[in-house]
């Protein structure tokens, strides 16, 4: 974001701003190359003016991670509105967050965080609590919605968001995180996503979408 030279910068612009570069020199140099005297620099401005905003590089690093993925859920859970039965809102669903965990900022946010929670376990404790938990958050609430109108069978609604990350999270992913392969092939991605949403209706569905998904993938 390019801050305007023509009128008073607010708090919230220079607080996005922060984020914006910090976010940037942490995916480029890791958590451990990234100083906070290195993010002023970057700023063009002091350490104290840093500070005023955030007070450690681990509070920075937290709020990076927030920032980045309410961007990326409010993306996300855009699916959740769509119009149609709830099959086609679990292919889209299942669409937008394989594209999300796909991209080339996720496949680098990943690799951070295995690379570097090793030695500073707060930045995994980040990602845990803020990225893997409101995810869980948010797709809970949506399954637990479906679970009232009858369109899944009575289930846990954690416990089925946890098996639809597990599903997302699979072999495609490896592949990118790996970097096995650059990219992934617009066919290959749509019977991956095919497959997470005929696994997950033929196990969590309800009668009609549970035999639907069973016989199209011959389970």
């Amino acid at each position: 974001m390019e801050l305007a030279e023509s009128r008073k910068v607010t708090p919230d612009e220079r607080r996005s701003h922060i984020l914006e570069i910090a976010y940037a020199a942490f995916i480029r140099d890791g958590y451990a190359g990234t100083s906070m005297s290195r993010i002023a620099a970057l700023l063009g401005g002091s350490k104290t003016t840093l500070y005023n905003y955030f007070s450690s590089k681990k509070e920075l690093f937290v709020a990076v991670t927030d920032h980045e993925c309410a961007k990326l859920f409010d993306h996300i859970f855009v699916a959740t509105e769509i119009a149609g039965d709830f099959r086609d809102r679990v292919h889209e669903l299942a669409r937008r967050l394989m594209g999300a965990m796909l991209s080339d900022e996720m496949i680098a946010a990943y690799r951070l965080i295995v690379a570097e929670s090793g030695r500073f376990p707060e930045i995994g404790q980040a990602m845990h609590d803020i990225a893997l938990r409101r995810g869980t958050q948010h797709l809970a609430a949506f399954f637990k919605r479906a679970i009232e109108n009858g369109e899944m069978r009575p289930v846990n609604p954690k416990l089925a968001a946890e098996q639809f990350l597990d599903l997302t999270s699979g072999v495609l992913h490896k592949l990118r995180l790996w970097n096995v392969v650059a990219e992934v092939e617009p066919e290959r991605l749509a019977m991956e996503v095919e497959r997470i949403a005929s696994t997950f209706l033929a196990a969590f569905g309800n009668d009609a979408f549970s035999r639907e998904a069973r016989e199209y993938s011959g389970y």
